[in-house]
């Protein structure tokens, strides 16, 4: 099975259209092709250099250079002629820093920004998932809602047939028929707006992967609704805190500002770097000897700033602003992990309810259409509130399917914020989708 899901997905990558796919081999497209992601990657690998140019500051640079002079020379005191003369040489430098605490400064804070790529490219990973499932679901829901209207449409169909033909032999009047009509015609809107809504559900699955995808397959009545384990929100807070890779990469840009005021500040200390040169000339004439020249030095170079217009000072008072700032969002995005892991983990507890609700809603909406319908045939109720029982009734699937797509949402989600959301949890809903359930794209 695992050999032809991998066969399916390189045979669609192959292609622009493909015309059914699973949740799993959408995710796998999306991984390949999603620009999103893309661009996350090539932002992480261009922020990983930096810790190599920055290491580069406390490293030894060296130099070589040379050069060739042509001319000619006279005497004008006398008659000697011209004659041609030149020189040529070479130079090599080499500089080695020995107090630079800027450079180290910055070679550490490359380490953090680092870091802190790591962290938001994880978060982009992590983002593709939910989008995935997301824009799954949404094509899910959709077909729910259209599967809804459409059996919605029929039976008032079928209600509408029942009415003319007690009207045409005198047992309702014409405002039975009246009603079941314009009932009528509302769900042939209804149906076609659903239809509109199913069609347009497809796109984002292009945007995703690039593939014109026509069908997808749906999840199985078995999906199990379990309440949140572990069962305290404490547990899922604690992990949140500790996980969620926005703290990470908001952490690590701490670290960055905190770096930033330390480079600043050092603005204020001496510079020494160790230096050595070697060179080699040759000068060339007949009527004047030539030279050739060796020379080689070293020095060591201390540079003390004194004053620089204050600039020092000011770069230091942005940089611990900065700081502040920075210290404040992160703080600001501690309490919002919080809150969102405890409106997630509540969010998900009713969700468990609301389907065991909405699937005792189908059967008792089933058993008041049935007496509904009982009452009409004996005169005690009436087409109004048969249309409604109906509409009850359908509407209570379309909701009890919507609630188990919500239910994964928020588990999606709940899983995103504490950060252990991975392609397993792909996979294991995957376990759920049965490819012989195919949902097809509508034509518009």
């Amino acid at each position: 099975m695992l050999k032809h899901c991998f066969f399916t997905v390189s045979l669609l990558l192959l292609t622009n259209q493909c015309f059914a796919a699973t949740l799993r081999e959408v995710y796998e497209l999306a991984i390949a092709n999603d620009p999103e992601l893309a661009a996350a990657e090539a932002s992480f690998k261009a922020q990983e250099e930096i810790t190599i140019q920055r290491r580069g500051g406390l490293l030894p640079s060296v130099s070589l250079g040379g050069g060739s002079t042509v001319g000619e020379r006279w005497i004008l005191s006398n008659d000697v002629p011209s004659e041609p003369s030149g020189s040529h040489g070479w130079s090599a430098s080499l500089s080695q820093p020995i107090f630079r605490i800027d450079s180290w400064y910055r070679f550490r804070q490359g380490k953090d920004i680092r870091a802190q790529a790591a962290a938001n490219f994880a978060i982009a990973q992590q983002e593709l998932i939910v989008r995935v499932l997301e824009s799954y679901l949404t094509i899910l829901e959709s077909q729910a809602a259209l599967t809804s209207a459409k059996a919605e449409r029929d039976a008032v169909k079928r209600q509408l047939d029942q009415v003319q033909q007690r009207f045409d032999v005198g047992l309702v009047a014409i405002t039975d028929v009246l009603e079941a009509q314009a009932a009528y015609d509302t769900s042939i809107v209804t149906v076609i707006e659903r239809e509109g809504a199913q069609s347009i559900s497809f796109e984002a699955l292009l945007r995703l992967t690039g593939k014109t995808i026509l069908q997808v397959s749906g999840i199985v009545e078995e999906l199990p609704i379990t309440n949140p384990d572990p069962k305290s929100v404490e547990n899922w807070i604690e992990q949140a805190l500790t996980h969620n890779f926005r703290l990470k990469a908001a952490k690590e840009g701490l670290k960055v500002s905190e770096k930033d005021v330390m480079i600043a500040r050092s603005g204020h200390l001496p510079t020494i770097n160790a230096n050595a040169v070697w060179s080699h000339n040759v000068t060339e004439g007949r009527t004047f000897l030539g030279s050739k020249t060796n020379t080689r030095s070293y020095s060591i170079n201390v540079n003390i700033p004194l004053y620089q217009g204050g600039q020092v000072r000011s770069a230091s008072r942005q940089a611990f602003y900065n700081l502040a700032s920075a210290q404040e969002n992160f703080d600001y995005l501690q309490r919002t992990v919080v809150e969102n892991t405890r409106n997630l983990f509540t969010a998900i507890k009713t969700d468990v309810a609301r389907v065991r609700a909405r699937q005792r809603s189908i059967e008792s909406s089933q058993s008041a259409l049935d007496a509904t319908r009982t009452g009409y045939e004996v005169g005690t109720r009436n087409i109004v509130e048969v249309l409604q029982a109906q509409r009850q009734l359908y509407l209570a699937q379309f909701q009890y399917a919507s609630a188990r797509y919500q239910y994964i949402r928020d588990n999606i989600r709940l899983k995103e914020i504490v950060g252990n959301l991975s392609p397993a949890d792909v996979y294991s809903i995957n376990q759920f989708i049965d490819a012989d359930r195919l949902i097809k794209r509508l034509s518009q």
